[in-house]
Parts: C-alpha cells; sequence; structure tokens
C-alpha cells in the first residue's frame, strides 16, 4: 500500500518500505460534523468502519448547535434541568472539566459570542453568506455576545444524567466534540492491529504500519495549503491542529474567525497562527491546541511544555516554527517553506 493523502489540513500515510498485506486493509471517507471524516483500519475480517460512520452521525445528532432537532439544540432551547443521553452528558462534564482546567481560557458557553462575531450558521452557509476571508495580518473583534453567566454555572448530576443551567446560557461543543467522538471511534477499533482516524485534522492513530515509529503525519502550512510544516510519526496518541486561517469570513467589512477568546468574547487576536497538540488522547490535543492559540506564541509554548504526556508545535504570525522539547521523540522533520509530497 503506497502513502495515501488525507485531507483537513495534514495528510497521513504509510510507509511504503514494510507495507502489511492490502487485502487487509479497510477504508471510509464520509461527511459529519461539519468536515470530512476518513477512517482507515487494519483488519482481517468484517467491515469495522460502517460502525464508525454510524458513530460519527450519532454524535452530530446529538452535539451538533446547527442541527434545531439535536439534542444539544434541544438543551440549549430548554429552560428547566434537562435528562440527556449518557453520551451528551460524557461531553458536557468532559467540557465543564475542561474549562475548571485551562481557567476558562476553554468556555463551552461561548455561542452567543460566536453567533455575534458571525458564525451563526454553519460555516458553508456563513462563507456564502458572507464570503471567505483570507487571510489578514490582524482581524477585527467582533461585537461581544455580553454573556453574564458562564459554564460555572451549569450544575450536573451524574446519577440522574441531568444538565441544569441559566435561563439564556446555551452551549457550543465544536471544541471538544470532533475530538471526543474520534477518541470514542478509536476505542471501537482497538482491535485492529492498526487504524487512524481523521476528522478534520483532530485524528487518532494507532499501530505501526509501514514504519516502526508510527503512521506518518503531515501537518499543513496554515497560510499555503501545498507545503508543509512539519512530519510527525504518531502511534497510540492523538493529534490536533487549532488555527485561525482555516475557518473565517467577513462582516461588515471585518475580518473575523471561530476562535473566540473567552476573556473578551470576541475572535481571538493572537501571534500563533496554529498549533498542533500531540496527547494520549485527542480530545486532549484539541483541547491544549486551543489553549495555546489563546495565549499566543510564547506563552503558548511556555504552556505545552508544562503540560505532562502532551508535545505541540507553533506556526508564528512571523513564521517561525517552535516545539516542545519532547516533540523531538516523535518528530520527522520541520521545514517551514517544505513542499508538500
Amino acid at each position: 500500500m503506497t502513502e495515501q493523502p488525507f485531507s483537513a489540513g495534514l495528510a497521513a500515510g504509510l510507509s511504503a518500505a514494510v507495507t502489511p498485506s492490502a487485502d487487509c486493509w479497510q477504508q471510509r471517507r464520509f461527511r459529519a460534523m461539519n468536515t470530512v471524516v476518513e477512517v482507515v483500519a487494519y483488519h482481517d475480517g468484517e467491515d469495522v468502519t460502517a460502525a464508525i460512520e454510524t458513530l460519527f452521525h450519532q454524535a452530530e445528532q446529538r452535539m451538533s448547535r446547527f442541527l434545531p432537532d439535536s439534542e444539544l439544540s434541544q438543551l440549549n432551547a430548554a429552560t428547566t434541568p434537562q435528562t440527556v443521553s449518557p453520551a451528551l452528558f460524557a461531553v458536557i462534564e468532559t467540557a465543564l472539566w475542561a474549562a475548571q482546567q485551562t481557567g476558562g481560557l476553554y468556555d463551552p458557553t461561548i455561542l452567543a459570542d460566536l453567533e455575534a462575531a458571525g458564525y451563526d450558521r454553519s460555516f458553508e452557509y456563513v462563507v456564502t453568506r458572507n464570503g471567505f476571508s483570507w487571510p489578514a495580518a490582524t482581524d477585527a473583534p467582533g461585537a461581544a455576545g455580553r454573556r453574564r453567566t458562564s459554564y460555572a454555572d451549569i450544575v450536573l448530576d451524574r446519577a440522574a444524567s441531568v444538565v441544569a443551567k441559566p435561563a439564556g446560557v446555551r452551549l457550543d461543543l465544536g471544541g471538544i466534540g470532533k475530538g471526543w467522538t474520534v477518541d470514542r471511534a478509536a476505542e471501537r477499533l482497538m482491535d485492529a492491529a492498526a487504524f487512524l482516524v481523521n476528522a478534520g485534522g483532530d485524528l487518532y492513530a494507532h499501530g505501526r504500519p509501514g514504519h516502526p515509529r508510527g503512521w506518518r503525519i503531515t501537518i499543513e502550512h496554515p497560510l499555503r495549503r501545498t507545503h508543509w510544516i512539519a512530519r510527525l510519526y504518531i502511534d497510540h496518541a492523538g493529534l490536533a491542529t487549532s488555527t485561525t486561517m482555516k475557518r473565517r469570513w467577513t462582516m461588515d467589512g471585518q475580518h473575523r474567525h471561530h476562535l473566540i477568546d473567552p476573556r473578551t468574547g470576541q475572535p481571538a487576536i493572537t501571534d500563533a497562527l496554529s498549533v498542533t497538540v500531540v496527547a494520549p488522547r485527542t480530545v486532549t490535543a484539541e483541547l491544549l491546541a486551543k489553549v495555546a492559540l489563546l495565549l499566543g506564541a510564547d506563552a503558548g509554548l511556555a504552556y505545552l511544555t508544562a503540560v505532562e504526556g502532551a508535545e505541540g508545535l507553533i506556526y508564528t504570525a512571523d513564521g517561525r516554527v517552535l516545539t516542545t522539547p519532547g516533540l523531538a521523540s516523535v518528530l520527522d522533520a520541520v521545514e517551514p517553506t517544505g513542499i508538500a509530497d
């Protein structure tokens, strides 16, 4: 099996040096959770990828703020405590834990601010309506949603699977939902000798197909989609990239993007254009990448360096590539101007 390119900000493939039997590879590509999901598994037996597609569609039906009949939309509209599914409860519980651990730098109650910045529909609709913004040296702040409540006002009853929130508080799980779902998919695929689940750049890789260091992941340049900035080898780990350069649009003649800084309620202004994190779980990598990006290049690097079990790479607005010391253990190459092949 030769190298396979993957979309959504990175490429992942098998080294051609030592390739397992092609007959045992299963592949599936589909759209869910507002992104392209790609699943590759080395498994000699029945198809294991179909169940992963079902899992993602079920997760979207629970967590999407864009589907009016989703479980999350119903919770957001409620004015009284609600009993929710175990899956949605687990995601919300993880989100609130992450908010506490990051001192609110990750906050799932930013939905009003996202909408105020113009991200009130799916990204495809926003771009069609407002136009894609690519790129800007600085981003104009959006009008803050002026939230008077936060994640700390939400109360969970784990025994009853009940979520209680003040009236008007609405949740956005976009900063955690994909990573959480990728991790659930990985749990289901652990019987496979090797697999990769890639949901728009949030991925989990397991096994060492064709290379003793694992899956080779190519990190896309945030400004030049035909270029790469680094190549990593990943095995039994999650990886996620956060960037201000992808989900961008214009509103009222100003540049906006989807990464809200909870400290201001506005699109983040940061000198970190993209942050990639490797961690034991994809959801952890996803959260850490967002927090580091909000902190900015130097503070973000210091933050990632202090987190045990995680490593990261930051591409800055002035073209620097910053890496945590431990990234060398999985790093293949760093080349800010390299041409992706």
